[in-house]
């Protein structure tokens, strides 16, 4: 890192993956700000930087000094313990030393004290909640929230003929067996089954009653008048619950009613057409519930504005993906069961270009990775 990408890294001001600190002066607080950004999605730490992003530098004198601090912090002051990388940076107002904190793979992680800590906009605060140190714990350790158990579920909880439909779809010349034990072995082996109970993508891909096992994901819709989030009027607002494939029709069925036909013929008689083409709705919708983070329970929401549609998914973009990359087809598994599923349930081409193809076809379409509010926003603009 140069002085002109350091500098430019400063003027965007502190928020959830970047923090500036005059010095460091308080190991305690160093590892508290260190487990933050481990147990969210990573982050850099600038010493030698005032709040407003001015720099003030790290004398050369102190630089061995901080580099023992940041190195008993990390060892000693964390648990488990874990690496750093740190960076010097000559500018001409001094030095400063980047401490780059990587996504945690080992999660929750917590201070010597016991606390945990997560990053919250430029600031941080305690994690308190039972249900937030279970998400962290199962989001650790390359965990994948399809394939983790749903509590207190098993093969009464399954719809079977649509499950032996799909696997004999699927597998051909196979069925699945009669028998309860050589069942649930073979379901098993296809990871619908973790032990004796259903895996999340087992209950929302073939569960009886998902809405009531899994009720908070769902698709909610909501169709306003104007163009605020916060207005309080609106002309439809829809619901869609049950396993992915009958969220999706629904859903589906919801914007066709919603979407203009346009006549794009100056012939009087000449067909009209749908003014957003139906395909972009389907690429949307699979890939708002394919690739959603599961460890997050909210629905997926579906804003329709005078001026322009959002599709809202739970979760920021994996494993470092870039906004401009999502829209370019470049993918991160982040549900790779449900991935491997949806193929023979929805309209999914498996093949990571679904947003390429949106793209395409709607050249202004846009993609927010909401960091402070975990959540992704691909907006189509309306004419």
């Amino acid at each position: 890192m140069d002085e002109f990408i350091l500098r430019e890294e400063l003027s965007r001001g502190e928020d959830s993956q970047r923090q500036f600190k005059r010095q460091i002066d308080n190991p305690d607080h160093l590892a508290k700000d260190i487990v933050a950004f481990l147990n969210t999605r990573g982050g850099k730490i600038y010493v030698g930087v005032n709040d407003d992003g001015s720099i003030v530098g790290v004398s050369p004198q102190a630089l061995g000094k901080l580099a023992n601090v940041i190195s008993n912090v990390c060892t000693g002051n964390i648990k488990p313990p874990v690496g750093v990388l740190t960076t010097n940076v000559s500018t001409r107002d001094g030095i400063v030393v980047v401490v780059e904190v990587p996504d945690g793979w080992d999660k929750p992680y917590q201070d010597r004290h016991g606390e945990f800590w997560q990053k919250r906009g430029a600031d941080k605060r305690r994690v308190l909640e039972r249900s937030e140190l279970k998400r962290l714990l199962l989001s650790g350790r390359g965990g994948y929230a399809d394939s983790s158990p749903v509590p207190d579920t098993s093969l009464a909880d399954l719809d079977l003929e649509k499950l032996r439909k799909f696997y004999t779809h699927r597998y051909p010349g196979e069925e699945l067996s009669q028998e309860q034990e050589e069942l649930t072995r073979q379901l098993q082996g296809i990871r619908l089954m973790v032990g004796q109970q259903l895996s999340v993508a087992a209950v929302l891909l073939f569960g009886k009653y998902p809405e009531v096992i899994l009720p908070a994901f769902n698709i909610k819709a909501v169709w306003f008048k104007g163009v605020d989030r916060a207005g309080t009027e609106y002309l439809d607002s829809r619901r869609f619950e049950g396993t992915l494939p009958t969220q999706y029709e629904g859903a589906l069925m919801f914007l066709r009613r919603w979407n203009r036909q346009v006549q794009v013929n100056p012939s009087f008689n000449a067909p009209a057409s749908p003014e957003i083409p139906v395909m972009v709705f389907e690429e949307l919708l699979v890939n708002a519930l394919v690739h959603r983070d599961y460890f997050i329970a909210d629905s997926v929401k579906l804003f329709i504005f005078d001026d322009r549609l959002e599709v809202i998914s739970p979760g920021c973009l994996p494993n470092s993906l870039t906004e401009e990359e999502a829209l370019r087809g470049i993918g991160r598994d982040r549900n790779p069961l449900l991935l491997s599923l949806a193929y023979d349930l929805m309209r999914y081409r498996g093949s990571r270009s679904g947003l390429k193809r949106v793209r395409a076809a709607i050249p202004n379409v846009s993609l927010r990775n909401d960091i402070e509010a975990e959540e992704v926003v691909v907006t189509i603009p309306l004419p």
